[in-house]
């Protein structure tokens, strides 16, 4: 039986009401049950529960889903684990059942790293050396549990064989990351290092990543990218740090395992890590679930100051508030507090500099040139409260006159601005978007709540129209099981961000049940009209007259409802 079957099933057997009031007081509301969020802090609930459509959303900070994303969440468990549970609890036995086949490598990947880390730790306590430079490094108890850091010894195939022996195949074990194949013999990925388990933000452990001990290099290596692990996507302690995340309203992002944990340990629970890269617009999509304020951490010398400004370019792409904490050259958040202390970094927390400080402090003394340079900054956000906010602190702190800078801001805006084809690139308007537009939302939620319009809407939509990124996603997945569409299965094949969106509009859908029609005809049609608009800039740029008139017509005819 696949996957989704087994859930259906589960869930035909546990209320979701009934599943939920043993962890959360709820009352009844209306036709829906309301209580305080177990999630994040709050005073006024704002966490529904439907009995109706068996899902949960909380309007405060965004979390929701199904009976499987809730025991995910609150119990931090992995997915495989909430199942397992779950079934016990409906009274199933999963050996009854057959995964389908993506979803069983899945959950063995998940499986071969939990084991893994337990080999991991095993070497470790065992250990003496790697536990004394450990010591040496300031790391305490709490934190090597709170991380499972765990050893790979100088075995050639130690982990290979233990896996071999929890009964694990071998192609299983080489999809993992954790060996690799040289002919026909299976080695160990990581010897003589310390290892870091990676995990993803619902606590799954995805991924490893290795330090060594002494001065050899390369200093830090990750396991290759798995069916479960993207790099450019994951950030490194995410999984105990998204609670304290959304409590405290921002992340502090630094560069390191080992900075992290160690900021950790001093009691900045809030700090996350890129995997050795660049901060990536992935990276700032996936943190956008827990907040939209972030700090940059960087050492002071030539090169922290340039990692920092290509960072916030990407959170300006992203409309996302930074501020940039710059740290004494040679000195990273690890050798700062265990030198310093925590209060010392909260004083260095407490004095960042915003945009504009860090580009005026560390770009050329001209005032004309660092000005621009922050500019350049303004103008690649989408959001115009921020952007007036940072153009607002650049005329005070620069002295020039305010109409001067907006419309020197204009001038940016246009030469970054080009016609390609008569398909505008939508790239840049995906990544920016803070909110989806109306219509989109409207059209998804309709679809997600009355499934059987899918056809009809799949056949007159073109998904390439779509500006924001999570529905167009949404509705590719959707366009790909069409033919067996259910919300269970669709949940199984999203991310976070999207499960979070889809349970948004089941308990929300935003429209009359007995207008779905006419809903969809018009947000279809308001979709199309958009896309004419764009058109017809472009053809009144090029001042092709023949293009014009023909988009013009087909723009009468949509509004008048003649045409979908």
């Amino acid at each position: 039986m696949k996957n989704e079957r087994i859930i259906e099933e589960i869930k035909s057997r546990i209320d979701i009401v009934e599943l939920i009031s043993d962890y959360v007081p709820l009352r009844k509301s209306g036709q829906n049950y309301k209580g305080l969020c177990p999630f994040h802090s709050e005073k006024t609930p704002s966490f529904i529960v439907s009995p109706l459509k068996q899902i949960f959303h909380c309007f405060g900070c965004g979390e929701g889903g199904d009976i499987v994303s809730f025991i995910i969440k609150y119990n931090n468990i992995t997915f495989s684990e909430a199942i397992e549970y779950l079934a016990k609890r409906a009274g199933l036995k999963l050996t009854n059942y057959k995964w389908s086949n993506q979803d069983f490598n899945r959950i063995q990947l998940f499986r071969i790293n939990e084991d893994a880390i337990l080999y991991f730790i095993k070497n470790l306590k065992s250990n003496n050396d790697a536990q004394n430079y450990i010591k040496k490094r300031g790391l305490n108890e709490d934190s090597i549990k709170a991380f499972n850091i765990g050893l790979a010894t100088d075995s050639q195939d130690g982990l290979y064989k233990y896996l071999k022996e929890k009964g694990f195949q071998d192609v299983t074990i080489k999809a993992s990351g954790l060996v690799v194949q040289e002919g026909d013999h299976f080695k160990d990925f990581f010897r003589r290092r310390l290892i870091f388990p990676i995990y993803n933000s619902r606590n799954e452990p995805i991924a490893f990543g290795g330090r060594v001990m002494d001065n050899s290099l390369p200093k830090y290596i990750n396991i290759p990218e798995t069916p479960i692990f993207k790099k450019s996507q994951t950030l490194f302690g995410i999984n105990i740090a998204k609670d304290y995340i959304s409590k405290t309203g921002f992340a502090i992002i630094v560069e390191g395992y080992i900075d992290t944990i160690t900021c950790h340990q001093y009691g900045f629970k809030n700090t996350i890590a890129p995997l050795g890269t660049a901060l990536t617009q992935q990276h700032l999509n996936k943190l956008k679930l827990f907040t939209e304020k972030i700090i940059l951490t960087f050492d002071s010398d030539k090169a922290g100051i340039l990692a920092a400004k290509r960072s916030l370019k990407i959170a300006a792409n992203s409309n996302f508030r930074a501020r940039i904490l710059l740290l004494p050259e040679g000195e990273d958040p690890d050798s700062f507090l265990r030198r310093r202390g925590s209060l010392s970094f909260e004083k260095k927390l407490s004095e960042t500099l915003s945009i504009i400080d860090f580009i005026k402090l560390t770009s050329s003394h001209d005032k004309v040139e660092w000005v621009r340079e922050a500019l350049e900054i303004v103008s690649l956000y989408d959001d115009v409260i921020i952007a007036n906010e940072i153009l607002c602190e650049l005329t005070d702190k620069s002295r020039f006159n305010e109409s001067i800078l907006r419309e020197e801001l204009e001038k940016i805006k246009k030469k970054n601005f080009k016609y390609n084809n008569l398909q505008k690139d939508t790239s840049k308007r995906e990544n920016s978007r803070t909110h989806p537009p109306k219509e989109e939302y409207l059209l998804l939620s309709a679809l997600l709540s009355f499934p059987e319009n899918l056809n009809y809407t799949i056949s007159k939509l073109k998904l390439e129209d779509l500006y924001d990124p999570t529905i167009k996603r949404i509705l590719e997945k959707i366009k790909t099981i069409q033919e067996r569409f259910s919300i269970d299965y669709l949940s199984e094949l999203c991310d976070d961000k999207e499960r979070i969106l889809i349970s948004k509009m089941l308990v929300n859908p935003g429209f009359d049940n007995e207008n779905v029609n006419e809903v969809i005809d018009d947000c279809i049609r308001a979709i199309k009209i958009r896309r004419l608009e764009e058109q017809l800039s472009y053809a009144k740029g090029i001042g092709d007259v023949k293009l014009l008139n023909s988009l013009l017509k087909e723009k009468r005819e949509n509004i008048k409802g003649n045409k979908l």
